[in-house]
């Protein structure tokens, strides 16, 4: 009989000691995204994945996380990192193609690696042909290195109906 209490205290202790599940602490995690706690969010999503790399919510995690390093950390090579994770790992799944696109925009935009951006976006629209970021991976190659001036002459020497057509 002492026995059996003692497994069911031992028990007890261990199922309210465990850590929350990957769902509980997504929720925290965007609460806190959303709250503009930023380092506890980090922390929570970067638990899902470590903690849980195969739940359904390890993909929206990765993203999260390279959307703060990205947008609210000024860290553009973890941002990479989560993006480039999501893409390989899961590349199905909805936030996939957004994350591929960004790849390329952050090699672009923020590190003026063109030569990684060319290839990150021509992959991107390979992979993801459909997307309805395709139109805006195409502009920015086309306008990659250029600048400002360089971009206004371009769309200036464009045939009319070409402006009109962009313009819609």
């Amino acid at each position: 009989m002492r026995t059996v209490i003692i497994s069911t205290v031992l028990m007890v202790m261990l199922v309210g000691c465990s850590k929350p599940g990957a769902t509980e602490m997504f929720r925290k995690g965007t609460e806190l995204q959303s709250a503009e706690q930023y380092d506890g969010a980090l922390e929570q999503f970067q638990e899902i994945v470590k903690t849980y790399p195969d739940s359904a919510q390890t993909p929206e995690a990765l993203y999260a996380l390279g959307t703060i390093y990205h947008d609210h950390k000024n860290d553009s090579y973890k941002a990479l990192e989560n993006y480039r994770t999501l893409v390989t790992k899961f590349p199905d799944h909805a936030t996939a193609s957004n994350a591929a696109f960004l790849i390329g925009f952050i090699y672009n935009n923020d590190l003026k690696k063109f030569d990684s951006a060319k290839i990150a976006y021509t992959a991107f629209i390979q992979k993801y042909p459909n997307s309805t970021l395709v139109e805006s991976a195409q502009l920015e190659l086309s306008t990659m290195g250029k600048s400002a001036e360089e971009i206004l002459k371009m769309q200036n020497q464009m045939p009319h109906g070409a402006k009109d057509a962009d313009q819609d």
